[in-house]
């Protein structure tokens, strides 16, 4: 389906937001970018991570993951590189890090070329990009000034100690930039799923005693705010890493949409100088009965996960 035919009533956001924003000078402000991909019948998955603080040095972590990836997963860190302030988005170069925004918020070029991990790989997007300034509450202040949500197609390559596996797969980005306090959320479910012609996010924070939503909903060539998202269930672990979920999901158009996933790759991230851990997991997915693949992550306070991994017979 072409953009231009895509119907919408979610608020658009500005094409200058694809690319790098001036930051305050705090502690806690950041811009990151995020590019994730699944390939199920490789038994692979990961992302590509790049960031900047307000200090103007950059930092990265790296990623691929699963049962197919021999010796087991590959997970890279830098930190702490200057980059001149000029140096924007849209013509990202640092640390092995190529990033070329070829269309904003559109579609984008991506490489990160280390010793043991090379992607090289394009993403085009299958639906305009949903800024979380767009909901009548706005973008949660502690985690971002604001940031957008984007499914797509992702066509490359991805390189595993020499093993090079083409790909032409779904997956998914985000764009963050201001606060990121991340103690503030003890809990929270990040999840993305999508189908060559459908996609669904919604962002669900627990915090001092509060929740909140944000997502859309795009289907039948309709771009939807979300208003609830009904967590009917999940599975966890003894390890407390989540298998499966089942949602349904209500958007402003007044549509109902049952999605359900299930996990084929895990990997940790944890965010030590916080105290948090994120489990990121890959999901085959289906929305309304059509198959597809997705991304969950489970946000879990570290000390509350070490409490709960010694309760293993409670999980519900």
């Amino acid at each position: 389906m072409k953009f231009e035919d895509i119907t919408s009533d979610i608020a658009p956001l500005s094409p200058a937001d694809d690319g790098r924003h001036a930051l305050r000078k705090e502690a806690l402000a950041r811009e990151s970018l995020v590019f994730t991909l699944q390939l199920p019948e490789e038994k692979i998955a990961g992302w590509v991570y790049p960031r900047v603080g307000s200090d103007g040095k950059a930092a990265g972590v790296f990623a691929v993951f699963g049962d197919g990836v021999p010796g087991g997963p590959i997970y890279e860190v830098f930190h702490d590189i200057a980059v001149p302030d000029s140096m924007n988005f849209t013509q990202w170069r640092v640390a092995g890090v190529e990033l070329d925004l070829t269309n904003p918020l559109r579609t984008a070029h991506v490489k990160y070329a280390s010793q043991r991990l090379t992607y090289d790989f394009t993403f085009e997007a299958i639906h305009p990009a949903y800024g979380y300034h767009s909901h009548p509450d706005g973008c949660p202040q502690y985690f971002a000034d604001n940031r957008f949500e984007q499914s797509g197609r992702v066509k490359g390559t991805v390189t595993i100690d020499g093993r090079a596996i083409p790909f032409d797969v779904l997956g998914q980005r985000d764009h963050s930039w201001g606060t990121r306090n991340w103690g503030v959320n003890y809990h929270y479910k990040w999840f993305h799923a999508t189908t060559p012609d459908s996609a669904v996010h919604f962002f669900k924070m627990d915090y001092l005693g509060r929740s909140l939503t944000r997502g859309y909903v795009f289907k039948d060539g309709h771009f939807s705010q979300l208003k609830e998202a009904n967590v009917i269930d999940f599975t966890l672990d003894e390890d407390m890493i989540h298998t499966d979920i089942v949602v349904e999901l209500h958007d402003l158009a007044g549509r109902t949409t049952r999605v359900s996933g299930r996990r084929f790759a895990h990997q940790p991230l944890p965010v030590t100088d916080h105290g948090v851990t994120l489990n990121e997991v890959a999901m085959i997915i289906e929305i309304d009965g059509k198959p597809g693949t997705g991304w969950c992550e489970f946000q879990w306070d570290d000390s509350y996960l070490a409490h709960m991994k010694q309760f293993k017979h409670i999980r519900r």
